[in-house]
């Protein structure tokens, strides 16, 4: 039985998941710079301690409807395929282990975005999880288009 370490976040009052060791910070929502042309989902950019980083807003990269940032509104900057990204999340949680048998597959309908980003579900005592892979999330024409800025 593994332990693995998840941060939890919510989305349109649902929770999910990414693999702790995909994040390297959570930060508060900042000014954004906005890119002309860019795709839908791409905020824009912000300036993190001197490095440019492309921030997403992860409900409409996921086709969940926007919402209004908050004083929780967080951006969690990952690392995909060695490239930072910042995805605006409604809220972060905490930070929870969660056993491998605890976590089952992605059942056919869950909250309506693919299920081909979702690697599991999990049942904790807060309820259902949904676990996402962050990487699967984006193309590797996407992530290449991202690392441009």
């Amino acid at each position: 039985m593994a332990l693995n370490q998840f941060v939890i976040f919510t989305l349109l009052n649902e929770k999910f998941a990414i693999d702790i060791m995909k994040i390297d910070e959570i930060i508060r929502m900042m000014e954004i710079t906005p890119i002309p042309k860019a795709d839908y989902f791409i905020e824009g950019i912000i300036n993190l301690r001197g490095k440019v980083i492309p921030v997403i807003d992860l409900k409409k990269k996921l086709g969940l409807s926007e919402t209004e940032y908050t004083k929780t509104t967080r951006i969690i900057v990952v690392n995909i395929r060695n490239k930072k990204i910042g995805v605006i999340v409604d809220s972060v949680d905490e930070v929870v282990r969660i056993d491998d048998n605890k976590i089952e597959a992605a059942p056919a309908v869950s909250s309506g975005i693919d299920t081909n980003f979702v690697t599991g579900v999990a049942k904790t005592d807060k309820g259902l999880i949904i676990i996402i892979d962050i990487e699967k999330v984006f193309s590797e024409e996407e992530t290449d288009s991202l690392s441009k800025f």
